[in-house]
């Protein structure tokens, strides 16, 4: 007997065994179940998601012997013949394979006629996007006025390439791509039904790869039932799909917590012994900086299935929020022009150096990191990155300009015009937005009160950017001090207000000394123009 693959031998037979469509299932069974039948289906979606299964067990439910209904028999003559693709009026056509218009014609010879066996003639057409302008001229006509007896179930992976005429004339449904759990939920479901060991480590892996493809998943569960004799693990599913050990990974993490190109180096090295894919190599260590980001800032919804939380939690306390923000940055460029390298072992490394190299701004001068044998970690600021990609890296390798000596007098904070000094002065990034929307209230030994505003952003209610706010006002009053954001009434303007209400003097000032100009009075008293007062802006700043 020979083998029939799994993702045949587990195609669905009914709707209600399609797996992550139940918006289309749902409204198939309705359908259905009222005979609100139309004459023209069209399934879109990408590859491996149901969309020519979808439409056999359509062809299916019209035509049941028993009744038209959304649960098929699976027993007569009609379903059984579409099953095993026997059934006369069921005629399937590959359109990328039958592009011409001369085979769409003689594809619809045959409509006018009825069907020989079933209730309906249904035309399955898959990779319809593919037919030419011609052929969609020629089956225009009969999808806008088909026999009653004749049905089009029509599939494409692109349905942007189809002639907006064709897309009106039919019933159109969107499959979606499938997501990790539901894969690995499927696959755990085939293979407890096959009696084939597995652990769930290799199914997620599986489902990832598949991306959001249940046949593709299906494809690979076989690939890898044959790799591994009969039981799926892990470490020979990664190794059957080019991916390397999540240990590897770590060691990677840990040597740019340790700024350390040594151990990057070598353990790249160590890794190329293994047959990996650098590409999977990359998107598993991006997946990880993801992991390591939500387990800092939400752990809440951090899923630690399937995963080595002890070691992530470890790793979470070597890099900061901003180191991993920017790290998973650099490997996103990097991935985009992984392809462009010269060999892929090249553009990985330089991608790992770029992450060594570049560090976070901060307010603080960066004092030069040791050489590369010794790994002491230099420390890092906590502040956020400023608003300029130019400014949020530095080569910390090269030692900092000695910067001018500030005045030594010691920063006070006693009352609002204080505190709009220290915003103006002091504050730089998230931490300067949120401060020029907040009114000083008040201030005494232990707390400094200052009162939300009407255009107070999201970002008071950002712990962290409210903490290196208060992080920054006790260094600069070298004491500790608390931060009480209040609501009430607003005693002195924010630094915000102060802002907008000269920038509105200034244009209104440009606009007065524009009118008293030459050459646009001369155009408003002699030609009849108006001067559009939206269009009036102040002279660029120019540094002296």
């Amino acid at each position: 007997m020979s083998y029939l693959v799994l993702a045949r031998k587990w195609r669905p037979r009914l709707l209600d065994e399609v797996v992550g469509q139940d918006h289309v299932v749902r409204a198939l069974s309705h359908a259905l179940d009222n005979e609100r039948l139309h004459h023209a289906y069209l399934f879109t979606g990408t590859r491996g998601v149901g969309k020519t299964t979808l439409a056999r067990i359509l062809a299916k439910a019209l035509n049941c012997e028993k009744k038209v209904s959304s649960t098929p028999c699976n027993e007569c003559t009609a379903c059984t013949g579409i099953d095993e693709g026997k059934l006369i009026d069921l005629i399937e056509v590959d359109a990328a394979s039958r592009t011409k218009v001369e085979d769409t014609r003689a594809l619809l010879e045959n409509v006018p006629y009825q069907p020989t066996a079933a209730r309906f003639k249904v035309y399955l057409i898959d990779e319809i996007h593919m037919l030419s302008g011609h052929s969609f001229n020629a089956l225009l006509k009969t999808l806008e006025e088909p026999p009653g007896h004749v049905k089009f179930l029509l599939a494409t992976t692109d349905p942007q390439k189809l002639p907006v005429t064709v897309l009106s004339r039919c019933l159109q449904f969107n499959l979606r791509a499938l997501d990790v759990e539901e894969i690995q939920s499927q696959l755990k479901f085939i293979l407890e039904k096959e009696s084939i060991e597995y652990d769930d480590g290799a199914l997620a892996e599986i489902a990832r790869q598949a991306r959001g493809s249940l046949r593709d998943a299906l494809s690979m569960l076989d690939q890898a039932i044959s790799f591994t004799g009969e039981s799926v693990k892990s470490e020979p599913v990664r190794q059957m799909l080019g991916m390397i050990s999540h240990d590897y990974l770590y060691e990677l993490i840990r040597a740019l917590a340790e700024q350390s190109a040594e151990n990057v180096m070598e353990t790249i090295s160590r890794m190329c012994t293994r047959a990996v894919s650098f590409t999977s190599v990359l998107d598993e260590l991006l997946l990880i900086f993801h992991d390591l980001s939500l387990l800092k800032t939400y752990p809440k919804i951090f899923n630690a299935k399937n995963k080595d939380t002890n070691v992530l939690e470890a790793l979470s306390q070597l890099l900061s929020d901003e180191d991993l923000q920017l790290y998973y940055q650099i490997g996103m460029i990097g991935k985009r022009d992984l392809h462009l390298a010269p060999d892929p072992r090249s553009g990985f490394e330089m991608i790992m150096l770029r992450m060594l190299c570049f560090t976070p701004a901060s307010d603080q001068p960066v004092a030069p990191r040791p050489s590369r044998v010794e790994v002491a970690k230099p420390a890092r600021s906590k502040e956020t990155f400023s608003d300029s990609p130019v400014a949020a890296v530095s080569q910390p390798a090269t030692p900092p300009e000695p910067k001018e000596e500030k005045s030594t007098k010691p920063t006070t904070i006693r009352n609002s015009d204080d505190w709009i000094e220290f915003v103006s002065n002091e504050l730089k990034g998230t931490t300067l937005f949120l401060a020029k929307t907040l009114s000083f209230d008040s201030i005494d030994e232990q707390e400094i009160r200052l009162n939300r505003t009407g255009d107070t952003s999201a970002l008071a209610d950002r712990q962290s950017t409210i903490d290196n706010l208060e992080q920054t006002i006790q260094t600069a009053l070298k004491r500790k001090i608390k931060i009480k954001i209040q609501e009430g009434t607003v005693k002195n303007e924010p630094l915000s207000a102060i802002e907008e209400r000269k920038q509105a003097e200034l244009i209104e000032d440009t606009r007065d000394k524009l009118m008293n100009e030459e050459i646009p009075a001369q155009l408003v008293s002699e030609l009849g123009g108006s001067l559009n007062p939206d269009s009036v802006q102040p002279p660029a700043k120019t540094n002296e």
